[in-house]
């Protein structure tokens, strides 16, 4: 017999997703989230070539599509 209650979702839970899924979106479209869009990932300088050498060791370990 199984012991799990009817608000056991196993793996995930469906209205939490829902939920967040809802607050992700009011926030991408509202004035404060254009502007985090807008600025994109501040990288300083002296960290440039340490994001540039994470991302190629990145892609060497990834499928290679020749259409890119």
């Amino acid at each position: 017999m199984s012991n799990k209650s009817a608000s056991n979702h196993g793996e995930g839970n469906p209205e939490a997703a829902a939920h967040f899924n809802t607050a992700e979106q009011e926030f991408v479209n509202s004035k404060r989230g254009q502007q985090k869009i807008g600025k994109g990932a501040q990288v300083r300088p002296e960290e440039e070539a340490e994001l540039a050498k994470a991302e190629a060791e990145a892609r060497s370990h990834g499928r290679q599509d020749p259409e890119i």
